[in-house]
């Protein structure tokens, strides 16, 4: 692939590592362009680590993070915020959570204050949990209804097996139910410890002046004296096809076919994007699933594959969903196999369509990594090396496929 074409330099992200003496870890970097910072708190823990009959609580306790701490209430928490101009998140997902903090630059000292107190002081009041638990009983409630989430649901609980990925990182009913103050409290003290937490503070800032403030707010954080966190079962690729059909009155049919997928540092993550944008992640419908079901068959409301976007410290999956009419099931199920089965059989003929991938990534961009790091490993993607991948990761004979949708379809 032939790319002569000279490329406008793209400015260096300057990065600092610095690691406390508690084992806390922060990068930093400067960017004066406008007065404002950005705290991004990130702790190595999520619902990866909570075992079956506690899903949600990881998601949980992130969430609470902001309830309440030794020195504010959770109102007085907002409100300082709130004063300043700023923005405040808390979060807990599948591989992590944590505090993000945005505000002026002038306010660095406030958002440090603020985030060091929800991190190392919550508090995680009795009637704060309880409230919580109450409306994400509703948000549970809620999702169940939506037939995209059921058929999402149900492949990751099929292809995950009995490893946590199989269950939504915002937990069931009856397990967030019987959740309580001191499952929180267990669960935060057990894996929000500064050995386990990263801090990235980007914006218009002194690198070296905010080393020294970070080192005065989370310098008192205690290191844990032991911690480990521990191993995360893997599930396995499946070895025979799989269906499943649930029933849903809904005038939609949702359909998921897919496998196992990848881990992120697997050594063809970048091999695969240009597979994924080839195949079906386009965002503009040039892919081949969204162009021939949709644009050419109009089999389909919504339709895409991917297999990078899923991929975190643990395996995501692989999936081509499409949504389509009840009378259509039949041949969108067909045509979405179809595609899959042709990626691994005849990959790509033409490098052009590599270059248009090329193309979108410019448009659309794929992050600093993509913009700093790997350019020039992307751009020397090959159709031989996309012929390999398909074949090594995609296994169009033992997939599993999820259909949602009337029952009078599924017939």
């Amino acid at each position: 692939m032939q790319h002569s074409q000279k490329r406008a330099a793209r400015p260096k992200l300057d990065v600092e590592r610095v690691e406390l003496s508690n084992g806390l870890v922060l990068l930093l970097s400067e960017n004066h362009s406008i007065p404002s910072v950005s705290i991004n708190a990130i702790v190595k823990t999520g619902s990866r680590f909570e075992p079956d009959k506690k899903a949600g609580l990881a998601s949980i306790a992130g969430a609470l993070l902001d309830s309440g701490t030794t020195a504010r209430t959770s109102r007085e928490i907002a409100e300082t915020i709130e004063a300043s101009g700023g923005q405040l998140g808390t979060f807990g997902d599948y591989q992590s959570s944590g505090v993000v903090v945005t505000l002026l630059s002038k306010d660095l000292d406030l958002g440090l204050d603020v985030a060091s107190d929800l991190l190392m002081n919550p508090t995680f009041p009795e009637d704060k949990v309880h409230q919580h638990i109450d409306r994400r009983v509703a948000q549970i409630k809620a999702r169940l209804d939506v037939p995209r989430t059921q058929a999402s649901d149900t492949f990751n609980e099929i292809v995950f097996k009995r490893t946590p990925q199989h269950h939504p990182p915002i937990g069931y009913e009856d397990t967030v139910k019987t959740l309580t103050r001191a499952d929180v409290a267990s669960y935060f003290r057990s894996y929000f410890v500064p050995d386990n937490t990263m801090l990235a503070i980007v914006g218009d800032i002194d690198k070296s002046e905010v080393s020294r403030k970070v080192e005065a707010a989370f310098g008192k954080w205690e290191r844990a004296s032991t911690f480990e966190p521990p191993p995360v079962p893997q599930p396995g690729r499946q070895t025979s096809p799989i269906e499943k059909f649930v029933p849903a009155n809904k005038e939609q049919v949702n359909i998921i076919i897919g496998h196992l997928g990848i881990a992120r540092k697997n050594p063809d993550y970048y091999r695969l994007l240009v597979m994924d944008t080839i195949l079906g992640s386009s965002p503009g419908f040039t892919s081949r699933i969204p162009r021939i079901l949709r644009d050419e068959q109009g089999l389909a409301y919504t339709t895409f594959s991917n297999i990078t976007s899923s991929a975190g410290l643990d395996p995501g999956r692989f999936i081509a969903y499409i949504g389509t009419a009840p009378e259509n099931l039949t041949r969108a199920i067909a045509g979405l196999r179809g595609e899959i089965a042709r990626i691994v059989r005849e990959p790509v003929t033409d490098e052009a369509q590599i270059a248009e991938f090329l193309l979108e990534a410019e448009v659309y961009g794929l992050g600093f990594d993509y913009l700093e790091k790997y350019p020039d490993l992307i751009r020397a993607v090959t159709v031989e090396d996309l012929s390999r991948v398909a074949r090594t990761h995609i296994d169009p004979e033992n997939m599993t496929t999820v259909v949602v949708g009337p029952a009078d379809a599924l017939k």
